[in-house]
C-alpha cells in the first residue's frame, strides 16, 4: 500500500467562451457582481500525454446542460467584478472556501449519490476588459479533505487483468447512457458467476460487499498517467468515507475508466471511516482549494489577450485584408497590398465621384482618405451619392464630415476626415474678407496636399481643379481626374516632371486648353447648374480612376511612367498604366490616350510652377482677379497674336502663273 496521489485538472477556455462571457456581461449582467452559476465538461482520457483538462466553452452560459455522450459536465460558479481592482482584491480562497462547503452539504445529504457529477466542481473568477478584450481569470477546483488522514491504496493495475471483456462492455455502456448524470459514477457488483451488474452509486447498499472482489465503484476518469488517477477520484472517495465506512476503515476497490479498457486502471483504496463528530460538523473536515498554477507553477490569475479575434476593427480589418489577399494568393502574386494601404488619398470633391471613389479606394485597402468639399448634402443627392441619406439631406449636413462618418461606419478601421471650405479659383473674383478666406483656404489646400501621396480631383469645374493641378505639379504628387459628362467620362493621370528642363512625361488637365479656365459658373440655367449625366458613367469613371491609381503605385518609376510601356520597358504587375481613358456610353466605347504636356499649361508649365513657387498666393490672387494674367504670363497670350497674325497675312495667290505658264 502507498500514498494515493490525484492528477488535477488544468483549464481549458475555448476562445468561444470569452465571446460569451463579453456578451453576457454586456446583456444581462451589465454592473452585477453577483455569482451565478455555469458548467463546463471534461472527457475520459485517451492519451497518457494529454492533461486531463477541465473545459468551458459558450455552451458553458446555457441553462440547461448539453447532453453528450463522451463529456461529463462539470457544475461551476462564475464570479465576475466590473474593474481590475475589484479583481485584484478578490479573495480566491474564500470563493473556493464556499464552493467546498457546497459540495460538502451535497456530500452530507447524499445529493452525490444520486446526481456523481455534484462531486466535480470548479470555481472561476474573472475580470472581463472590453475594450481591450484583455480577460483575466483564476480557476479553483474545490475538494473536500479528511482531516490528518490519506488514502492508501495498492499500486494502480489494468482492469483488463480483473474484468472480462463482456463485463468491461457492461461498464462502458454506461457512459453511452448520456441522458444521467449518474454514468459520473457508479456501483459495480459480481455475481456468482462472476458476471457484473453495473447500478447507481445510490444504490450501493444493495450490494455492497467488504469483499472488494465482489464490490466495486467506477468512475469517468479524465487522467492519462498510468499510475494516478483524476481530480474527480478525490471528492467521490470523501463520499464512500461518509456514506460507506460507517464504524470502520474499509477497502473499497475504484475503477478509473477512461476511452479504452487497455487505458483505464483499478485500485484498492483503504477508504477511512469518517468520525461521528465530522459528519455531524456544519463545516467540511478539510477544504483543498485546487488553485490553478501558471506555466512557473506559481498560484497567480491568468490572462487571455483576444484583442485580434473579438475587436470588431480587427475582425474588419482581417476580412478586408483577407478579400485582397485571395487576390494575391492565386491570381497576382505580384500585387504590394501594404503599400496599397499606406497611401495616403486626398479627394477634392464629396459628391458622385467622390462617394464612388472613396468606397473603391476602401475596397483595394486603402487605409487613410480625407475629403475636402464646400457643398451640404441635398434631397437630390442621396440616390446618386452612395455615401449619404435621406437623413443627411434634411438636416443639410456638410458634404466632406458627413462622407468621411459614413465611411467610418462602413470599415472603422479607415483613417478619415472631412474638410469643409472653398478652393481658390480663377476668374472668381474675391476682396475684402473673401480675399483673406481664399488665402486661408489657400494654406488649407496647400498643407493637405503636402501630407497625402495622391490627389483626385473630382469637383463640378474647370476652375476649380486649377489650383490644385497646380500645387500637385509643384510637388510632383501622384493627380488623377476624373470628369463625366451627359454619356461620357475621362479618367486621366497628370504628368510628372522627368527632365530638367521640366517637361513631363504626360499632360495634365489643362495641357490641351489654350485659353486659361475662367468662371464657368455665370448665367448658367438649371439644368447647367447640375452635372447631368446618366447614373452608371459616375461609376465606370471612378472605377478606372482607382484603377489607374493602383496600377500608377505598383509601376517601378510611379507617376513618371510613360503611357507606353515600350518607351520604358517597363510594366506595373496589373498592365499598362495609362495617361487617359475616355469613354463613351452612347456605343459603349472606350480608348487608351496619350497626350504630351504643353510649355504654355497654366497649369502645370515650367513658368507657372516656377512663378508660384516665388509668388504662391499673390499669383492665385491675380489669376482670379486679372481675367488675363495666367495667359500672359504662361505665353497663350503671344500664341494667340502669333495665330491672329497669321489670319491677317495677306496670302499672294500664284494659282494664275501657274496656270498661265501650264497653258503654254
Amino acid at each position: 500500500m502507498s500514498l494515493l496521489q490525484f492528477k488535477p485538472f488544468l483549464s481549458g477556455a475555448d476562445p468561444s467562451f470569452w465571446h460569451a462571457l463579453a456578451k453576457h456581461k454586456l446583456d444581462k449582467l451589465k454592473l452585477s457582481d453577483s455569482a451565478f452559476s455555469i458548467h463546463g465538461f471534461y472527457t475520459v482520457a485517451d492519451r497518457q500525454d494529454v492533461p486531463a483538462r477541465a473545459c468551458v466553452g459558450a455552451e458553458s452560459f446555457e441553462k440547461s446542460v448539453p447532453k453528450h455522450v463522451t463529456r461529463f459536465n462539470i457544475h461551476g460558479s462564475l464570479h465576475n467584478t466590473n474593474t481590475i481592482d475589484a479583481f485584484r482584491k478578490m479573495d480566491p480562497l474564500q470563493l473556493v472556501d464556499q464552493d467546498v462547503q457546497q459540495l460538502w452539504d451535497d456530500i452530507k445529504s447524499g445529493a452525490v449519490l444520486t446526481n456523481p457529477s455534484l462531486l466535480t466542481r470548479f470555481t472561476l473568477m474573472t475580470f472581463s476588459d472590453l475594450k481591450k478584450y484583455h480577460f483575466y481569470y483564476w480557476f479553483g477546483f474545490p475538494a473536500v479533505g479528511l482531516s490528518n488522514r490519506d488514502y492508501l491504496a495498492t499500486a494502480a493495475a489494468p482492469v483488463s487483468s480483473i474484468y472480462s471483456a463482456d463485463n468491461l462492455a457492461k461498464m462502458f455502456s454506461v457512459f453511452n447512457n448520456s441522458s444521467s448524470e449518474a454514468r459520473h459514477a457508479f456501483a459495480v457488483a459480481h455475481d456468482a458467476e462472476g458476471n457484473v451488474t453495473t447500478l447507481p452509486l445510490s444504490d450501493w447498499k444493495s450490494v455492497f460487499s467488504k469483499d472488494n472482489s465482489k464490490f466495486a465503484v467506477a468512475f469517468a476518469d479524465p487522467c492519462g498517467l498510468k499510475e494516478n488517477p483524476g481530480w474527480p477520484m478525490r471528492n467521490l472517495l470523501v463520499a464512500l468515507s461518509y456514506h460507506i465506512a460507517q464504524d470502520e476503515d474499509v477497502v473499497i476497490r475504484v475503477v478509473a475508466l477512461r476511452s479504452t479498457a487497455d487505458r483505464s486502471i483499478f485500485f484498492d483504496v483503504t477508504v477511512p471511516a469518517m468520525t461521528a463528530e465530522a459528519k455531524a460538523s456544519a463545516a467540511p473536515p478539510k477544504s483543498i482549494k485546487g488553485l490553478e498554477k501558471d506555466k512557473k507553477q506559481r498560484s497567480k490569475p491568468q490572462k487571455c489577450d483576444l484583442s485580434a479575434s473579438m475587436d470588431p476593427m480587427r475582425l474588419a480589418s482581417t476580412a478586408v485584408g483577407l478579400n485582397l489577399s485571395l487576390m494575391r494568393w492565386r491570381l497576382m502574386p505580384d500585387i504590394d497590398l501594404p503599400k496599397i494601404a499606406q497611401t495616403k488619398c486626398l479627394l477634392l470633391g464629396a459628391g458622385t465621384l467622390g462617394c464612388n471613389v472613396a468606397r473603391l479606394l476602401l475596397g483595394w485597402g486603402v487605409k487613410k482618405i480625407t475629403f475636402v468639399d464646400s457643398g451640404n448634402v441635398s434631397y437630390s443627392n442621396p440616390v446618386r451619392q452612395t455615401l449619404f441619406t435621406f437623413e443627411d439631406s434634411a438636416e443639410s449636413k456638410p458634404k466632406a464630415e458627413t462622407a468621411a462618418f459614413r465611411l467610418r461606419q462602413i470599415y472603422p478601421g479607415v483613417e478619415t476626415s472631412g474638410h469643409k471650405f472653398s478652393i481658390p479659383m480663377p476668374g472668381h473674383p474675391v476682396s475684402g474678407e473673401s480675399e483673406k478666406e481664399a488665402r486661408v483656404n489657400t494654406t488649407k489646400l496647400q498643407e493637405l496636399i503636402d501630407e497625402h501621396d495622391a490627389v483626385f480631383l473630382l469637383m463640378d469645374t474647370r476652375e476649380s481643379r486649377w489650383l490644385p493641378t497646380l500645387m500637385c505639379a509643384a510637388k510632383d504628387k501622384m493627380c488623377i481626374t476624373a470628369a463625366v459628362g451627359f454619356d461620357s467620362y475621362v479618367a486621366m493621370r497628370h504628368g510628372a516632371k522627368t527632365g530638367d528642363d521640366g517637361s513631363r512625361n504626360v499632360g495634365c488637365y489643362f495641357c490641351n486648353d489654350v485659353v486659361a479656365p475662367t468662371n464657368s459658373t455665370n448665367d448658367r440655367s438649371l439644368d447647367q447648374q447640375c452635372t447631368v449625366s446618366r447614373p452608371g458613367v459616375s461609376m465606370v469613371v471612378c472605377g478606372v480612376a482607382v484603377e489607374i491609381l493602383v496600377a500608377m503605385i505598383h509601376h517601378p518609376m510611379g507617376n513618371k511612367a510613360s503611357a507606353k510601356e515600350e518607351q520604358d520597358g517597363q510594366g506595373s504587375c496589373l498592365g499598362c498604366v495609362p495617361h487617359q481613358v475616355r469613354g463613351f456610353m452612347a456605343d459603349f466605347n472606350q480608348m487608351s490616350v496619350c497626350g504630351g504636356s504643353f510649355e504654355c499649361c497654366t497649369a502645370c508649365s515650367p513658368k507657372i510652377i516656377n512663378t508660384f513657387n516665388e509668388r504662391g498666393f499673390d499669383l492665385v490672387l491675380d489669376a482670379m482677379n486679372k481675367p488675363k494674367f495666367l495667359e500672359d504670363l504662361t505665353g497663350l497670350t503671344a500664341l494667340h497674336q502669333q495665330v491672329d497674325d497669321l489670319d491677317d497675312f495677306d496670302w499672294d495667290d500664284d494659282d494664275d502663273d501657274d496656270d498661265d505658264e501650264f497653258n503654254e
